[in-house]
């Protein structure tokens, strides 16, 4: 038997824990009840989130280059299988499930399955549960039906949208593409995600029959683009052919509307189709648009913003004729003109048509670097353009102000060496002569409409003055005549245009490679420009020089340009 002092000292430790008991309960059910019971409401809360579509894309003319249809996400739910008792047999039958849903092999999917088991056991996983994306109301209809019919588990089935490109290669890099979360990268669907892509709608409710919060979902603003799919088409079998022709490794070719600064076509090869994207980006650099994300040495085409910069100062004359000794060293480093030419007295034209080194440099070095630079930063170079495409870089300018800057630089860079610039900005520095100097903002959407609001439509924007009219004209009329004496391969007989060539050596490691970079930069009509085109070649094996390789591409697509146009051959000449 118990004694009296343990019954006590029972007594009291039962009263100690009734009375902890009943402030316990005073203390939920009234001091903090409120608190409690609003979690209470929470837990049998649930919310739905319906993704909206993205807005749709489409070029200058109606035409459909992007568009969001409704698909289905399938991921593995590792938890749910765990339990089972024999994974082998599951794993194997979720695998024969999905086979024909998604066109893969058994084997294989039966090995991503396992992959992912395994490494959610890990204590940081790391593999995606995804198994399967963008499949059609049908397809997820099937297996659906299947998964029940078999009481398989593991399987979880996300309703979403599938971004469809209907072109499929044609101007896939200026596009872009949409991951799977899903977010825009690289060109449009990167620049305009946040327009593109609305809100999910969303639904709260206690119960079916008790609604209490109802978001609608709203669809994304559709884009209208300056591109002209016919033209953009056009120049992106011209380039295929160039590649073919020259044996290049890759190219650009892109067209801009001189006056506006708009994009109406931008060629890139090899391109991607976006409609593959997701499965393309484990493979680096593929998913980029060197037009404004890669830049490069530039070369010759340089020397007519150095020409441009000498007239504007007044350092020279159309009429101005230099000494060309062929060799000039600056700072221990010698600058020489192509294959070792000579020419002794040199016309401004001369320096164009031969595209003189030496000379070039001279007039740079005469303008100091506080001229020249000024200039080279008007036209655009050592900073991004601003045009709306993701991922512009604004290349590589070394200055004065950086102290790895020395003389040589100011030499080198008048003759577009020592420099990197992208496409886009030497692209839009030409259009800035061929628009009597006006610095115009390039960009490629037309108009957009936001949701439940007006069309937006975009303005063309001048920027700023580079150099005069006067000047810009003088500068058109040199470049023509040197056009045709250097480069009449790159000139279309139904219409006037001029252009710069530009031949740069690249280097792979630090290690100077035997092939070039080649570029034919210019306009048309000459007076009056309408269009300014960059043609540029990666290493082409027909020859190291631009006039041979980029010079009948170039004239190809003027010439085109010129038809479409209306402009007549009498103009020509």
């Amino acid at each position: 038997m118990l004694s009296s002092r343990r019954l006590l000292t029972l007594g009291l430790v039962f009263s100690l824990l009734l009375v902890l008991a009943l402030v316990q309960a005073l203390r939920v059910q009234v001091v903090e009840g409120q608190r409690y019971a609003a979690q209470a409401r929470y837990q049998q809360l649930k919310t739905y989130l319906n993704p909206a579509p993205r807005g749709r894309i489409f070029d200058r003319s109606g035409a459909v280059l992007a568009v969001s249809q409704r698909a289905y996400l399938v991921r593995l739910d590792p938890a749910a299988l765990s339990a089972e008792p024999d994974l082998s047999a599951q794993v194997s039958a979720l695998a024969e499930a999905l086979s024909p849903a998604t066109g893969r092999p058994v084997e294989q999917l039966q090995q991503q399955i396992r992959g992912i088991i395994a490494d959610s056991r890990s204590p940081t996983p790391t593999l995606s549960t995804i198994l399967a994306y963008n499949l059609s109301p049908e397809v997820t209809h099937m297996l659906t039906t299947t998964v029940a019919a078999r009481k398989l588990r593991g399987l979880l089935v996300e309703k979403g949208w599938a971004r469809v490109y209907p072109q499929g290669l044609v101007a896939g890099p200026l596009i872009g593409f949409v991951s799977l979360q899903p977010k825009g990268y690289a060109g449009v669907e990167g620049y305009y995600d946040s327009e593109l892509n609305p809100p999910p709608g969303v639904r709260r409710e206690r119960g079916r029959t008790d609604v209490l919060v109802v978001t609608p979902t709203l669809e994304g603003a559709d884009l209208v683009l300056t591109v002209d799919l016919a033209l953009q088409t056009y120049v992106e079998q011209r380039l295929q052919q160039a590649l073919q022709e020259t044996r290049a490794q890759s190219g650009v070719i892109v067209v801009m509307d001189t006056r506006t600064g708009a994009i109406l076509a931008s060629a890139v090869a090899p391109g991607y189709d976006p409609n593959r994207a997701v499965e393309l980006a484990a493979q680096p650099g593929l998913l980029v648009d060197p037009v404004v994300s890669v830049p490069y040495e530039p070369g010759s085409v340089l020397k007519v913003m150095t020409i441009a910069a000498g007239l504007e100062k007044g350092l020279i004359t159309p009429n101005s004729i230099l000494t060309d000794t062929g060799r000039l060293v600056i700072s221990g480093r010698a600058i020489r003109n192509a294959e070792g030419i000579r020419r002794g007295r040199a016309s401004i034209e001369d320096v164009l048509a031969l595209s003189l080194n030496v000379p070039t440099a001279q007039i740079a070095l005469d303008l100091g670097a506080k001229d020249f630079y000024e200039r080279l930063s008007l036209f655009g170079f050592g900073s991004i353009t601003g045009i709306d495409l993701a991922n512009e870089s604004p290349g590589r300018l070394r200055t004065p102000r950086d102290v790895e800057w020395s003389r040589t630089d100011l030499a080198t860079n008048s003759f577009g060496q020592g420099m990197m610039a992208t496409p886009i900005q030497v692209l839009n520095a030409f259009n800035t002569v061929a628009n009597d100097g006006m610095w115009m903002q390039p960009y490629v959407v037309r108009k957009w409409k936001p949701v439940n609001s007006t069309v937006v439509h975009k303005q063309p924007t001048p920027s700023r003055v580079v150099i005069s009219a006067e000047t810009a004209r003088t500068l058109r009329e040199l470049m023509a005549r040197a056009s045709r004496r250097a480069t009449p391969q790159a000139l279309p007989p139904e219409c006037p245009a001029a252009g710069k060539t530009g031949t740069a050596e690249w280097y792979r490691n630090g290690v100077r490679q035997e092939t070039t970079i080649v570029t034919y930069v210019g306009f048309a009509p000459v007076l009056e420009p309408r269009f300014t085109v960059l043609v540029k070649l990666d290493q082409p094996q027909s020859s190291r020089w631009a006039a041979p390789t980029t010079g009948p591409v170039f004239r190809d697509v003027v010439a085109y340009l010129c038809r479409r146009a209306g402009i007549a051959s009498a103009r020509a000449g």
